[in-house]
């Protein structure tokens, strides 16, 4: 992986401890999948590096719900807020349920695609 041979992602990731080769490929290709660039991966490990220490069902789960509810250019929403890879699934779920009550589902998306720090809310 191409990634790997830069030197800004070596110097994060020798701060996360305990992570195996197998994990760290795992969550670099799912950011891979689905769209991020080489300098987009960067950005995110660089501000978000707990994202890697996270469980890798977790964060299949969390991307799962976000296509679901509509998001689809993910790469660009991880890019702009990196802390959104700590949320879990069922945290997204309960914020846009309790939203339902006064808005659109299309609304709410559109809310939280154009302005990635409202996830902070959640």
């Amino acid at each position: 992986m191409e990634i790997l041979n830069n030197l800004e992602i070596v110097e994060e990731l020798n701060k996360v401890k305990n992570l195996s080769k197998k994990d760290l490929l795992e969550k670099l290709f799912l950011l891979e999948k689905i769209g991020c660039t080489n300098r987009q991966i960067i950005s995110i490990i660089k501000c978000n590096p707990i994202y890697l220490e996270r469980c890798i069902e977790d964060i299949f789960n969390l991307i799962k719900i976000l296509l679901k509810l509509g998001f689809r250019s993910l790469n660009i929403l991880f890019d702009a807020n990196p802390f959104i890879l700590n949320l879990d699934s069922f945290q997204i779920k309960d914020y846009i349920d309790e939203k339902l009550k006064s808005e659109k589902l299309e609304d709410i998306v559109d809310e939280l695609d154009s302005n990635p720090y409202l996830f902070q809310e959640i």
